[in-house]
């Protein structure tokens, strides 16, 4: 036999015998064995599994949710109302994707809640949300129509709920006057009202020392002047006798030529430490404007003419 002797070429395979060919492959037989199992077998195995919705462990009642305690001034009961006012069901499940997110968007409608809210969850179920309050600093008094209301506003002129209040509690804070449009928003929203605004922060500044002055409120300026914004307005004091106190421009307003809320608030006590209360001449009351650079002056309210210095 020649040694170049060359075999018969073989016979191409027919499609059906590669196919058997690719699936007598050990990785394919294996895939298609774990495949064949997982049919029959997945189905049996999850209806043995535990349904965890319904484990005890993962379900809160919403009335044992847990918030930041409450200041005094902030209602004993803000959880059950958010809980109410958002329409949360009586029981949560923590294997709900979205019920940090429900519960926390339920906390910031509440006009109490400054910014954002954070939620914690952990099992055993239990959830704490974690909250900033807001901080009542005054009273605004508006007037119209021969009617008088007193609606409660924070350091931001944020209103709050006037129904959160109770008389003896409303007499506590600062009154702001002169204001005759009520506000045209719900408890929650800033009053946009120039005076208002600049009202608000002077109530926080002056907070530590309203009654060691004899304050009894913030006058703002008349209507015709509300066009300005809040740092060019000018605000006055009242005193519980009837005397004023000019302060001007409210504090953080940056005009150059106002004196630093401070360096008012040092100019009052000096004044008070040696002349005695605003209140305290048999000849007043007075008007005593602090807005001065160099010193303090005093003229009677019924006499706009001359002033003396102090």
């Amino acid at each position: 036999m020649p040694d170049d002797f060359d075999p018969l070429p073989r016979r191409p395979s027919t499609p059906v015998e590669q196919l058997l060919n690719w699936l007598l492959q050990p990785t394919v037989l294996l895939l298609l064995s774990c495949s064949v199992a997982a049919w029959v077998f997945v189905p049996k195995l999850g209806v043995r599994l535990p349904d965890l919705h319904n484990d005890r462990q993962y379900r809160l009642a919403t009335s044992q949710i847990k918030i930041t305690p409450p200041p005094h001034w902030v209602p004993h009961d803000l959880a059950e109302q958010a809980v109410r006012r958002a329409g949360l069901p009586d029981e949560l499940s923590l294997l709900d994707p979205e019920v940090t997110r429900r519960v926390a968007a339920a906390f910031e409608l509440n006009p109490w809640v400054k910014g954002q809210v954070r939620v914690s969850t952990s099992v055993p179920a239990r959830m704490h949300v974690d909250l900033v309050y807001r901080e009542p600093v005054a009273m605004v008094r508006v007037t119209q129509r021969g009617k008088a209301g007193l609606f409660p506003i924070d350091a931001d002129g944020t209103l709050l709920p006037s129904a959160d209040f109770a008389p003896a509690e409303i007499a506590k804070y600062p009154v702001i006057e002169n204001v005759s449009v009520p506000p045209g928003s719900a408890a929650g929203t800033v009053w946009k009202d120039a005076g208002v605004l600049g009202a608000a922060r002077l109530a926080v500044e002056l907070k530590p020392f309203w009654e060691q002055f004899g304050f009894q409120s913030i006058l703002t300026p008349t209507n015709s002047d509300r066009k300005l914004a809040w740092d060019d307005l000018s605000l006055q004091l009242s005193t519980r006798g009837g005397s004023r106190v000019i302060w001007g421009r409210p504090p953080g307003a940056k005009h150059p030529g106002e004196l630093p809320a401070d360096k008012k608030i040092e100019r009052i006590k000096f004044y008070l430490r040696h002349h005695g209360p605003f209140d305290s001449s048999t000849h007043g009351p007075f008007e005593y404007d602090i807005t001065r650079w160099t010193d303090i002056s005093r003229k009677p309210i019924a006499d706009r003419g001359s002033s003396q210095r102090q």
